[in-house]
């Protein structure tokens, strides 16, 4: 049995070297954990890996191997993402995955080897900021690993994230509401913050939008005011910088 964050995450590192062996070159943090925002019973755990020569059948090998089931998760759930090294070099704002797994009792279920559609922009916002905070848990930095994209670049998938989020709401307007005001720091300051920091950010920055804001910030905004928020902020990060 794991015990808590640290040691869960030890445990991930452990099974992946057992699977790739000297082939393993990094585990990395992404997200909440990445930036010191990992709120237990709310956040999820984001990880990078990055490994090179690797089969089918070993990517399938890490599916079982960290799947909830058999490696129960202490948060949220997990969300996994492999990278091949020789692609990641390469990719600039491609999803450019091996594998993106979810897994965990508050998540819905994903293994998706390869990238087969849908939504990409998740994996150049999460490298970026995965780049940004220079934190591993095993190997090299992994600015060592990338391409670095640079903001003019990166900005039109931010937009797609506030796009795709304002589309899709859903029961997400809190969430929805969150990832707005993380986009529109990015697009102010050029860094990327947590979710909440950048809420609470946000609430001085744009005055007018404080009720909608707050009340992501206590859980209970609703989708018309949310849909309503996100197009704001799309308007200003598709602003030419």
């Amino acid at each position: 049995m794991t015990t808590g964050l640290d040691g869960y995450l030890g445990a991930v590192v452990g099974r992946l070297q057992s699977i790739f062996g000297g082939r393993l070159v990094g585990v990395y943090p992404a997200g909440s954990v990445a930036l010191d925002a990992y709120i237990q019973g709310r956040s999820d755990v984001d990880l990078v890996a990055v490994a090179s020569g690797f089969t089918v059948a070993e990517v399938e090998a890490v599916v079982a191997a960290l799947d909830h089931d058999a490696l129960p998760c202490p948060a949220r759930g997990l969300e996994f993402v492999l990278y091949d090294r020789s692609v990641l070099a390469g990719l600039t704002t491609e999803a450019g995955f091996a594998l993106n797994l979810n897994t965990g009792a508050g998540l819905p279920y994903k293994a998706e080897i390869g990238y087969s559609g849908g939504p990409a922009f998740w994996y150049p916002i999460d490298r970026d900021i995965v780049r940004q905070q220079r934190r591993a848990l095993l190997g090299p930095p992994f600015p060592d690993l990338m391409t670095r994209v640079r903001y003019r670049e990166l900005l039109p998938v931010v937009a797609e994230s506030v796009a795709s989020h304002r589309a899709f709401i859903g029961d997400h307007g809190v969430n929805a509401v969150l990832n707005g005001c993380r986009a529109l720091r990015y697009f102010t300051e050029r860094t990327w913050y947590p979710k909440r920091a950048a809420a609470a950010w946000a609430l001085d920055r744009l005055p007018s939008e404080a009720p909608v804001v707050q009340a992501a910030l206590d859980d209970v905004v609703d989708r018309s005011a949310a849909a309503d928020f996100l197009a704001k902020v799309h308007a200003i990060v598709t602003t030419s910088r």
